[in-house]
């Protein structure tokens, strides 16, 4: 067989399964109906802290959450580069995109270390 058919007849037992597993809860699983008591945040028995379950969030988290993911990317980059490193074609293209991302990150690292954002006060 083609490997495409294999794949699509993969995906759909998939996506057939996980339908049928929702499908089979929304008919056979309990029924609950919703009381003040359960629309209530959960803190492990004791009486909630605060009305609204929110509270703010600094600003200086999310340069460095944004930082973490491009981390992770860059890692999946070297990744890639560590396989490719037997073809010699695509082992210099995927060097210099990975010279050029560090960079990139690099960039971004030092912008967010002197504006101050690594610092928790």
């Amino acid at each position: 067989m083609n490997q495409y058919v294999n794949l699509v007849i993969f995906a759909a037992a998939a996506v057939g399964l996980v339908g049928l597993i929702v499908l089979l809860n929304a008919l056979l699983g309990p029924k609950s109906t919703a009381t003040p008591v359960k629309l209530e945040p959960f803190e492990c028995g004791s009486l909630p802290l605060q009305q609204r379950n929110t509270r703010p969030i600094s600003i200086k988290y999310y340069p460095v959450a944004i930082f973490f993911l491009l981390f992770d990317l860059e890692t999946v980059l070297l990744f890639i580069w560590a396989v490719s490193a037997g073809h010699r074609d695509t082992a210099t293209v995927s060097l210099f995109s990975f010279l050029f991302f560090a960079g990139v990150l690099a960039l971004a690292f030092i912008y967010i270390w002197r504006d101050g954002g690594l610092e928790w006060k």
